[in-house]
């Protein structure tokens, strides 16, 4: 197998597409943090839910080649499950929306911490494509803790803390296109070394 084919056979564009949402997310926080209604809230569950969607859809057809997919399918389930709590929360108090946000991004960091440390405890040799990895998952778990820490320490109005999450949110999504990214270039790197 060529390393154009197993990256074929990778599903990175459902990874990418997660992203996207993820910068679509953070996008529609920012811009309609000052005029926040029910439908908003609808809106940015739906996104949540198709993000861990994608996630899980990922993870299924990643499964072949990356055993250790419990990673995956947490980040999917996640989503999933805030999306929900944002969608019930959005037709009462808004003030649980930031607080549901807040616990989304601490959980977001936490596991991206002790996926780093699986990738550090996992990666055999000291290529700089586990070192770029594990640089690209703490800067993660910097910007989504955060998130989280703002949410709920400056939370001085709902549409002040909304529009900030907004930005942080719009950092994740780039920081998984860059992860995306290492991920592909280490499993072509993998798979030349197995060639090889």
């Amino acid at each position: 197998m060529t390393n154009q084919d197993h990256n074929q056979s990778t599903p990175w564009g459902l990874l990418s597409a997660k992203a996207i949402i993820y910068v679509a997310i953070g996008a529609f926080i920012f811009a309609f943090s000052g005029s926040f209604t029910a439908v908003s809230g609808s809106i940015l569950a739906a996104l949540f839910m198709l993000a861990g969607v994608f996630q899980l859809l990922f993870s299924r057809r990643n499964k072949t080649t990356d055993t250790s997919n419990i990673w995956g399918l947490m980040y999917g389930f996640s989503d999933i499950g805030f999306g929900i709590a944002i969608l019930i929360y959005s037709l009462g108090d808004s003030d649980s929306i930031v607080q549901t946000l807040a616990f989304w991004a601490l959980l977001y960091a936490i596991l991206q911490s002790v996926q780093a440390m699986y990738s550090f405890i996992a990666a055999r040799g000291g290529t700089s494509a586990p070192l770029k990895s594990m640089l690209t998952h703490g800067v993660t778990v910097l910007v989504s803790g955060g998130m989280s820490y703002v949410l709920l320490t400056f939370a001085t109005g709902f549409n002040e803390s909304m529009h900030l999450s907004g930005l942080f949110t719009i950092g994740l999504g780039v920081l998984l296109f860059v992860l995306i990214q290492l991920m592909r270039a280490q499993k072509a790197n993998e798979t030349e070394h197995r060639v090889g």
